[in-house]
C-alpha cells in the first residue's frame, strides 16, 4: 500500500468493532464452537467472541484491528481497510454489546450406578489395561455419568476438591461427543501426580492412559497431565503444585498441529522455569492411543509430519551441497550482494510462482551457501572449527513452524531487513573485533533462516497449489 493512508476517528472505531464470526466467516475461515466462543480450525489455540479475540497459546488477545495484523501479517493501514470492506465495500456486522455472561457453577455430572459401559469402551475399545484404569477408578479420577453413559475424567486441585471435567461419549459408531463440562477450570484438568521430577503431557485423557498402558514400569512415580484441548494452563499448574519438577516431556499428537504445539508449550515452561528441561517425544502413529491399537493388532492412523519441517530438512541437505561448492575466498559481502540482487531481479518479473521457486531455490540458496562460509570464515577466526555441514544442521534446528507465520510481503521485507543487518557488519573496514565477528555471524544466521523460511513458504504454496490445480499468481503481493 503506497503513500500515507488517512483513516478518521470513527473509521478506526468502526473497523476495531468488527465481529470477527463474521469477518472470519466472509473470508473462508472454517470456525468450530467452544463454548460461548468460537475457535478457529486452521489454528485451534484462537477463540474469537464479538470484536474480541485470544490466542491462548501465545497469551494474547486484543480487538479487532490487531487481530486482522497478528493473523493476515498486515500493517495497520491494511487492516483497517480490510475490515471496512476495503475496494468492494462490504458491510461487515458490527459487534453488539458485550453481553455478561452468567458464569455457570461447575458440577460434577451425575454417576452412573455402575462402569460397564465405561470398562467395555476403555478397555476393549480403546484397548487399555484394566488395572490402569481401575487404579484412575479408585482415585475417583474416572467414572461413567448417569443421563449419556460419557466417561468421566476428572480433574481435581491440590485441595482434592473437583475443579475439571472431560466427558468422552462411550458409543463406538460415528463420532463420540467429547467436551469439557461448563465451569471446568483448565488449569486443574485430569492428571496424575507423582514424587518423581518429570511431568509428561499429553492432549487428551486417552492418550495418557494409554502411554501409561505401554510403559506401565513404576509410572505412578511421575506425574501426567492431559490438557484437553491445546492451552498450557494445565500443564504450567502442574510445575507450579510440583516444584521439584526438572524434565517435562511433551507427548503430543505426532501431526502437525500437535507439533506446532508443542513448540509453543516448549516456550512457555521456559518463560516459567528456565531450569526445566524439555523433551519432545512423538507416538510413531498419530496419537499414543493409535500406538497402542496398533500393538494389539488394529490397523491405526498414521502420523503425519509437518510440512515445514520436512521442506526445512529436505532444503538444507540441497543448501550443504552448495554451499560445499562455493570457495571460502567467495564469502565476502561481494558475492552476498550479488546473489541478493540477482533474485530480487528474479522476483521483479511478477510472472507466476515459477518466479519464486527460481528466486528461493536459485540464487536465495546460493545466498544462504555464501551466508553459512562466511559464517565457517569468521567462525575460524575466533576459533570455532565448524563445517558447513554443521552449521546447517544447527541452522536446520532453529526452525520453529508455530513461528512461521506472515505472507508473502512480510517475508521478503524481513529477508530485506536481516540482509541490510548483515551489510551494515561490512560498513566501513568491515568486522575486526571479536565483538565484531560474533555479529556477523549472527547476522548471517538471521539471513539464513529467512532464506530457509521462504523457501519452506514456497514449497507449501506450489503444494497447495498443485493439490486445487491451478498455479495461480501470487507474485502481485510484492
Amino acid at each position: 500500500m503506497a503513500g500515507f493512508v488517512y483513516f478518521t476517528d470513527e473509521q478506526k472505531q468502526r473497523a476495531n468493532e468488527v465481529d470477527l464470526e463474521d469477518f472470519l466467516s466472509r473470508q473462508g475461515e472454517k470456525l468450530l464452537k467452544s463454548g460461548g466462543e468460537k475457535r478457529l480450525a486452521s489454528d485451534h489455540s484462537i477463540t474469537v467472541r464479538g470484536n474480541r479475540w485470544y490466542d491462548h497459546a501465545a497469551g494474547t488477545g486484543g480487538c479487532a484491528i490487531d487481530f486482522v495484523q497478528m493473523h493476515y501479517n498486515s500493517t495497520f493501514p491494511e487492516a483497517v481497510t480490510l475490515l471496512l470492506g476495503g475496494e468492494q465495500g462490504q458491510a461487515y456486522r458490527a459487534s453488539g454489546p458485550e453481553r455478561e455472561k452468567e458464569q455457570k457453577p461447575f458440577a460434577l455430572p451425575e454417576a452412573n450406578q455402575d462402569m460397564r459401559r465405561a470398562y467395555a469402551y476403555l478397555t476393549k475399545t480403546r484397548c487399555l489395561d484394566r488395572e490402569v484404569v481401575s487404579a484412575f477408578v479408585r482415585e475417583k479420577l474416572i467414572y461413567e455419568d448417569a443421563k449419556y453413559h460419557n466417561v468421566v475424567f476428572v480433574g481435581y486441585d491440590a485441595g482434592g476438591t473437583a475443579r475439571h471435567a472431560h466427558k468422552r461419549g462411550s458409543y463406538t459408531k460415528g463420532d463420540a461427543f467429547k467436551g469439557n463440562v461448563d465451569g471446568s477450570d483448565p488449569r486443574y484438568s485430569f492428571r496424575h501426580l507423582g514424587k518423581g521430577n518429570a511431568v509428561y503431557v499429553f492432549e487428551a485423557p486417552i492418550d495418557m492412559l494409554s502411554f501409561i498402558t505401554m510403559h506401565p514400569q513404576g509410572w505412578q512415580d511421575n506425574s501426567y497431565v492431559a490438557l484437553s484441548g491445546i492451552s498450557a494452563y494445565a500443564m504450567l499448574q502442574v510445575l507450579e503444585d510440583q516444584p521439584q519438577t526438572d524434565t517435562v516431556v511433551l507427548c503430543l499428537d505426532h501431526d502437525p498441529a500437535g507439533i506446532e504445539n508443542s513448540f509453543r508449550l516448549a516456550d512457555a515452561v521456559k518463560e516459567r522455569r528456565q531450569d526445566v528441561r524439555v523433551k519432545m517425544l512423538q507416538p510413531a502413529n498419530k496419537d499414543w492411543n493409535e500406538d497402542l491399537k496398533a500393538k494389539n493388532g488394529m490397523e491405526p492412523i498414521p502420523a503425519k509430519e509437518h510440512p515445514g519441517i520436512t521442506e526445512c530438512r529436505a532444503w538444507c541437505e540441497t543448501l550443504k551441497r552448495t554451499a560445499e561448492d562455493i570457495s571460502l575466498k567467495y564469502a565476502t559481502a561481494e558475492y552476498l550482494k550479488r546473489y541478493h540482487c540477482e533474485m530480487y531481479q528474479t522476483l521483479k518479473k511478477e510472472t507466476g510462482m515459477e518466479q519464486l521457486e527460481d528466486a528461493f531455490d536459485g540464487d536465495g540458496l546460493i545466498l544462504a551457501g555464501v551466508a553459512v562460509r562466511i559464517m565457517e570464515r569468521y567462525g575460524r577466526e575466533l576459533g570455532m572449527d565448524a563445517a558447513p555441514g554443521q552449521i546447517i544442521d544447527n541452522l536446520c534446528g532453529r526452525y520453529r513452524p508455530h513461528k512461521d507465520k506472515g505472507n508473502l510481503k512480510s517475508r521478503l521485507v524481513d529477508m530485506q531487513n536481516a540482509f541490510e543487518s548483515v551489510m551494515e557488519c561490512f560498513a566501513g573496514e568491515g568486522p575486526g573485533t571479536d565483538k565484531e565477528k560474533e555479529t556477523l555471524i549472527k547476522k548471517c544466521v538471521g539471513l539464513t533462516m529467512e532464506c530457509i523460511r521462504a523457501h519452506i513458504y514456497v514449497a507449501e504454496k506450489l503444494q497447495v497449489q498443485k493439490q486445487e490445480g491451478g498455479m495461480g499468481q501470487i507474485c502481485s503481493q510484492l
